[in-house]
């Protein structure tokens, strides 16, 4: 039964935990402990993969409460508070290594039909 939850753990794209966050006030309000836990494992990018060196992937948090923002460093703590995350600045965060993204996934697709007429697979 869900009302037996005292913790939800959202594992997913920026848009689905966003989702969930929301529903848990709205829709699924009904069925939850009024004062479970949820949290999101919030998978923002990250360049140096080390504790906090290159702020690549510094995260806004909003406290609902109050409003005011701070950040924190998702790579040194990927599991966040549903209702501290600011979606939306990580969704534009995300974008920004579209363009990147893409152009790495056309060179890497270059150099392997490079690679494949100088060597032909036996």
């Amino acid at each position: 039964r869900m009302d037996d939850a005292d913790r939800i753990i959202a594992i997913g794209s920026d848009r689905m935990m966003a989702a969930v966050g929301q529903a848990r006030h709205e829709a699924l309000k009904p069925y939850l402990k009024p004062h479970h836990y949820a949290i999101g494992s919030i998978n923002s990018p990250m360049q140096c993969m080390l504790k906090e060196i290159c702020a690549q992937c510094l995260q806004p948090h909003r406290d609902p409460q109050t409003g005011e923002v701070r950040y924190v460093f998702s790579c040194f703590n990927q599991d966040q508070p549903l209702d501290l995350v600011d979606f939306h600045g990580l969704s534009e965060r995300l974008r920004q290594n579209s363009l990147q993204e893409k152009l790495t996934a056309q060179w890497l697709a270059h150099c392997m039909e490079e690679l494949r007429r100088q060597r032909p697979m036996v």
